[in-house]
């Protein structure tokens, strides 16, 4: 039996929390977890339909192979020996991120945002490499049907982080093999600020547990056959947020993604990123160093990357608004950039509520021109491919055909339902 995806991903989490040592769930969680028991068997399950695969190489991973074991081990290809110095290690990490080509243009981490089809249309409009959503490494362990529905990939889909949030070892090896014949790097969320993080044990909630991070990142490093990178968020002292980085570096980690905000500064829309922290720590460290946060555009990213001396940057939100961000002319059809990933949603099937989410961040400044048509697609309590299409049709009559995404201001040719031409709309 197929569940409703969204509900089981739910149940999982509260499966797990119920079973962590540190948690104790309340009387109202107990309830939650015990009604969600009950209803799982008959909740529908919500999955776009996939068209048949053309060929071997464009299946899904999950597919594709038996992701149901981990592979093989040789210790003889591992990426990192132990024994290296520290010299020897960096240019290590080096030499594989220039293979891939060294990208500068990088679709961040998003959980339920940063799937196959985003992806692969980021990848279409200019990103250059992309993070998978943050996946859990006991959960990825142990469900074989979290595994196929959480985590898919395919031939064009690289480079690739797999990112995982863990705090025990050996479990984030053992999600980590299942993924290391599929991805470029495997990526450890130290970053993440939210409430579930904390009750979970993970993220950006390990900052104060230096030991055992330290002991994450040693045991992937030392028994990968890809290199281990890091995402993480800085703390409000300059000096803790270098010896932190250093320690990962020391501990094995290739890559670092620092997030210029602490785990306090949630709102990204509010509270600026420090570059200046970015730039220490690019300045502190051997091995790459990308930067998040504040990358709204072209120019935001070429201003970044001056400013810090990063070899890369990631953006998250809004990329989410215009998937076209990382490319050069900046000038796109929304309405074709939606179709290009409904399309795509059809062959690599992802839930409805991500597809949802997708649609109405692409769409949401048109929405705003024309609240009826919002309206329509908010109260469509089940969405289909061929309504979404329709919608599309109905914002394109209607005169939305050409965005110009610069800076804050977004120009549009629309006209609302009363045939007056929008100028300006403040992002």
């Amino acid at each position: 039996m197929r569940f409703k995806s969204s509900a089981v991903n739910f149940y999982l989490f509260a499966k797990l929390e119920l079973h962590h040592l540190s948690f104790k769930p309340s009387n109202t969680a107990l309830m939650t977890f015990s009604t969600l028991t009950q209803t799982l068997t008959s909740a529908p399950t919500e999955f776009s339909t996939m068209a048949e695969p053309d060929s071997e190489d464009n299946r899904l991973c999950s597919q594709s192979a038996d992701t149901s074991a981990s592979p093989p081990f040789n210790h003889e290809s591992l990426f990192l020996d132990s024994s290296l110095t520290r010299e020897a290690r960096i240019e290590s990490a080096w030499s594989h991120w220039k293979k891939l080509g060294e990208p500068k243009l990088i679709v961040a981490p998003m959980v339920d945002n940063s799937e196959l089809p985003f992806r692969i249309l980021c990848r279409n409009h200019g990103a250059e490499a992309a993070y998978t959503p943050m996946l859990h490494s006991r959960i990825f362990s142990e469900n074989e049907k979290y595994r196929s529905q959480e985590f898919t990939t395919c031939k064009e889909d690289r480079p690739l982080f797999v990112q995982f949030c863990a705090n025990d070892p050996d479990t984030l090896l053992e999600a980590a093999r299942r993924v290391e014949a599929y991805c470029d790097y495997v990526d450890i969320n130290l970053g993440c600020p939210q409430r579930i993080a904390r009750r979970g044990n993970y993220g950006a909630f390990l900052m104060d547990k230096l030991p055992l991070v330290k002991s994450l990142v040693e045991k992937l490093s030392q028994n990968l056959t890809v290199p281990v990178s890091c995402k993480i968020r800085i703390f409000p002292e300059l000096q803790d947020t270098l010896n932190y980085a250093k320690m990962l570096e020391d501990a094995g980690c290739s890559l670092l993604a620092v997030h210029g905000r602490t785990k306090e500064e949630k709102d990204g829309k509010k509270i600026r990123a420090n570059w200046d922290a970015i730039k220490a720590v690019k300045k502190a460290l051997g091995i790459p160093v990308l930067a998040n946060g504040n990358i709204r555009d072209m120019d935001d990213v070429q201003n970044c990357l001056d400013y810090t001396g990063a070899d890369g940057v990631l953006s998250a939100e809004s990329l989410l608004e215009n998937p076209d961000l990382f490319s050069a002319s900046r000038k796109v059809d929304q309405g074709e950039l939606v179709v290009e990933y409904l399309k795509l949603c059809e062959k690599y099937p992802v839930p409805w509520r991500m597809i949802r989410s997708h649609v109405h961040k692409m769409l949401g400044e048109w929405f705003r021109v024309h609240p009826h048509v919002r309206e329509d697609f908010n109260k469509q309590s089940k969405l289909s491919f061929e309504f979404l299409y329709d919608i599309v049709n109905r914002l394109q009559d209607l005169g939305v055909m050409r965005p110009v995404y610069e800076g804050s201001c977004l120009e549009t040719v629309s006209k609302d339902e009363h045939g007056v031409q929008a100028q300006c709309l403040q992002s």
